[in-house]
Order: structure tokens, then C-alpha cells, then sequence
């Protein structure tokens, strides 16, 4: 007897093109939410830029303007003793550029008088450079902020889009097997890019300490040195090691030093292992894009410590792990969820619309709240912060990404 279970085929073609209409669509919505987010880290650099260009306008009128008094005090001291009285200071600020003529200098034979004018006209220059560039970056924050609109729009309509071409193609359980081995493929490369670039990167550790010993020559002839200490490099060198024999000078010339073995560079920042996530829950149980962010700036010289991750109002967020959740307000981040992780890791989830339930132990995939824009931002989407072992925040993306595929 035949069974009729129809068997999913894993390898055909409409699996494949399924998958890579979805895989499209996943990177159009990554693409669209990269470039919201990123226009939101360039009007927070300008934010930044333009109140300290706004304090150091402030700083150099000031001064101008400490200078303007002198020269009027001295405009009064001449008047008052006959003395030329043609000096034109008493005027306003923003038109003293336009009254320092020949008149002026010609009026004040002293010396420094002369260079009193010399500095104000030299700060009035400064003053009209800095409004300049003041204005032009103002300018530059208001297109920024044009373009910023455009690009939440775009960004928004790019998710709905892919989670509507998602709850068409994903019922097929071939498509997704297709997509699952799309991303490990995916991941695969990435790992073994990432392993080539170590190894690169060790490779050029370990000979970049032998250039400056190479360029050291001893002759038997060379008398022993008496200047300065040796530099920062070679003073940190390790000395425990022995020269080989065989490097030893002839016994009748001076005995250099013995040469220290090269000191190994400080090991680099330990990356996230290739796992990373790998079993964890994604955040978001729904429609998602994703905008690697980590480190950019943030309005009050704050820089960004999350991974954002778009996705329409309302879409479930569930626990990455088991462990305990409390939920908190606060300014920035509006309605939040501390998740410490059973595993020692900490979760940060902010601007949440609501919390599903109270604080409480939750298990892995659990529901604990729904996407939203509380706080301090304007689109719907979820700030995501990972805290190994609860300590400082990592760069979460690896995190994310690998979690939500």
C-alpha cells in the first residue's frame, strides 16, 4: 500500500525561489532599516557638532565683544582729551565688520590702539567664518531631517512588505529548510572569512615587533652606548628567554646585551564565538529587519549600544532565554524589560508599546511584551543590549542576527 504523506522536496525549485524571494525581501527591509537608522547617527553627529559650534561662537563674541568696549572706552578717552573724534566703535556688533575702514585705523595714531584694532577685526573675521559654517551645518541637520521622514517611511513599508511575502512562502515547510540552509551556507563563509582575517591579522602581529630589532646592527668594533634608555618597545620585552648559541659576538668584542625574544602583542577583544545565539530565541516573534548601529553617536555625546531591530507596532517580543524579567520606565528607552538570563547574561529591551504580564520568571520564547516607540525615538522597532555574564554591553548584532537568522 502507498502512503500518501506527501514527502516536502527539500532541493526543488519553487523551495528555491520561494527562499530567495524572502531572502530578497529580508535584505530590502535590512537595507531600508540600516539606512533610517544611520540617518538617525548622522542628525545626532550634527545635533553634537552644532551645540559646540554654538559654544564656541558664544566664547569668541564674547571676546569680541570685551574688545569693542575697550576700543570704545578709548574712542570716549580721545574725545574727551580732543583727540580725533571720528572713531565709529559705538556700534553694534553684527555691523562692526562693515564700519572698520581706512577712516578708522588713520584716526588712532597709537601703536596699540592699532593692534587693538588689528585683534578686533581678526575675532570679527572669526565670528563671520564660524556663522558661516554654524548655518551651513543647521542647514545640513534640516535636510537630514527631511531625508530622515522619507527614510522611516520606506523603512516601515519595507517590513510590512516582507512579513506579508513571509506568511505566504513560510507555510511551505520545504522553503524554510531552504532558507535554513541558505544561512548556514551564509554562516559558513562568514566564519571562514572571519578565521582568514585572524590569521591574517596574527601573522602580521607576530613580524610587525622584528622591523626595528633587524635595523639594530652590532659590529665588534661599535663602542657600548651610553645615551637614553631604550625605547618604550624594547624596555617591555620580555627577558626570561636565552639567546640562541649560535647568535653569541666573537669573544674579543664587546658582549652586547642579549636580545630579547619579541613580546607578543596584546591579544585583541575576544569576538563573539561563532555560536553566538545559536540557541538563543529571537527577540522578535514576527517580522524584522535588522541595523547594525553599535557605536554610533547619540544625542548628549552618548554612543549607541544596542543592535535595532524594526518591526510593526504590536509584534510580539518573547524571552532569548529563560530567566527572570523586570520591567521598568525611563526616559530614553520609554517602556523596558531587564532579562537576566539563567546563563549570567543580561538582556536590555527598550521602547516597548506594553509589557505582556508582570515581572516575573519567564521560560525561553516566552512573551514578555509588543514593539512599540516609547521613549526617546520616533519609529516602531526594538533596542536590543546583550550584557555577557551582566557586565558591559557588547556589540549585540552577532547576537541578534544569529538568533533570528
Amino acid at each position: 500500500m502507498t502512503s500518501s504523506v506527501a514527502n516536502a522536496d527539500h532541493g526543488g525549485s519553487a523551495a528555491q525561489d520561494a527562499a530567495a524571494e524572502i531572502q530578497a525581501a529580508r535584505d530590502r527591509a535590512d537595507a531600508a532599516a540600516q539606512a533610517f537608522f544611520d540617518k538617525e547617527s548622522e542628525i545626532d553627529a550634527l545635533q553634537i557638532a552644532i551645540a559646540a559650534a554654538e559654544v564656541d561662537l558664544a566664547q569668541v563674541e564674547s571676546e569680541a565683544e570685551a574688545m569693542r568696549e575697550g576700543l570704545e572706552f578709548q574712542a570716549i578717552r580721545r574725545f574727551v582729551g580732543g583727540g580725533p573724534s571720528d572713531f565709529p566703535l559705538l556700534i553694534d556688533l553684527d555691523d562692526a565688520t562693515s564700519s572698520l575702514t581706512a577712516r578708522v585705523y588713520s584716526s588712532v595714531a597709537s601703536d596699540t590702539a592699532n593692534v587693538d584694532l588689528d585683534d578686533f577685526d581678526a575675532a570679527m573675521k572669526e565670528i563671520n567664518e564660524q556663522r558661516d559654517a554654524l548655518d551651513s551645518q543647521r542647514s545640513d541637520a534640516r535636510e537630514a531631517a527631511e531625508s530622515y521622514v522619507a527614510l522611516q517611511l520606506a523603512a516601515e513599508e519595507e517590513v510590512v512588505r516582507l512579513g506579508e511575502i513571509e506568511a505566504q512562502r513560510l507555510q511551505d515547510e520545504a522553503v524554510q529548510h531552504e532558507l535554513d540552509a541558505q544561512r548556514r551556507e551564509r554562516e559558513e563563509r562568514e566564519r571562514l572569512d572571519r578565521e582568514a582575517a585572524e590569521r591574517e591579522a596574527a601573522a602580521q602581529r607576530a613580524v610587525a615587533p622584528a622591523a626595528p630589532v633587524a635595523a639594530q646592527a652590532v659590529t665588534p668594533d661599535q663602542p657600548a652606548t651610553t645615551g637614553p634608555d631604550p625605547t618604550p618597545e624594547a624596555a617591555s620585552q620580555p627577558t626570561d628567554q636565552s639567546p640562541s648559541a649560535t647568535t653569541d659576538p666573537p669573544a674579543a668584542a664587546p658582549a652586547p646585551a642579549p636580545e630579547p625574544a619579541p613580546a607578543p602583542e596584546p591579544a585583541p577583544p575576544t569576538p563573539p564565538s561563532t555560536d553566538t545565539g545559536s540557541n538563543l530565541a529571537c527577540p522578535i516573534a514576527g517580522p524584522r529587519s535588522f541595523a547594525d548601529t553599535w557605536g554610533a553617536p547619540r544625542s548628549g555625546g552618548r554612543s549607541h549600544e544596542g543592535v535595532d531591530m524594526m518591526s510593526p507596532g504590536g509584534t510580539p517580543l518573547v524571552a532569548m532565554e529563560a530567566g527572570r524579567v523586570e520591567f521598568k520606565t525611563n526616559g530614553l528607552g520609554g517602556n523596558t524589560v531587564r532579562l537576566y538570563g539563567a546563563s549570567g547574561t543580561r538582556y536590555y529591551y527598550a521602547h516597548l508599546s506594553s509589557w505582556e504580564g508582570s515581572s516575573r520568571t519567564v521560560s525561553k520564547g516566552e512573551v514578555i511584551g509588543y514593539v512599540g516607540k516609547t521613549g526617546n525615538t520616533s519609529a516602531n522597532h526594538l533596542h536590543l543590549q546583550v550584557h555577557p555574564g551582566g557586565g558591559q554591553a557588547v556589540n549585540p548584532y552577532p547576537y541578534a542576527r544569529r538568533a533570528c537568522g
